[in-house]
């Protein structure tokens, strides 16, 4: 998890996310990244489009947005 989160992270430099924060921008691409890749529904059950984890592994899509630069607050569900 850990390793494809950073690898979607590391297209997003922090030359984007300061370009966002310059214009008070919502950083609606890195968010479409993430929401096609599956990561912002890892808490919704699988019969429901989702992965069907748990918090633990949520609380881990939020800490490696984070650690690799980004806000995790810009997707919080």
């Amino acid at each position: 998890m850990r390793d494809a989160l950073r690898d979607l992270c590391s297209r997003y430099p922090d030359e984007y996310f300061l370009k966002i924060d310059e214009a008070r921008g919502y950083p609606e691409t890195f968010i479409k990244a993430l929401t096609d890749a599956g990561w912002l529904s890892v808490m919704i059950p699988q019969e429901y489009g989702g992965s069907g984890l748990g918090l633990a592994e949520a609380s881990v899509v939020m800490e490696e947005i984070n650690r690799c630069g980004g806000n995790a607050g810009a997707c919080h569900g």
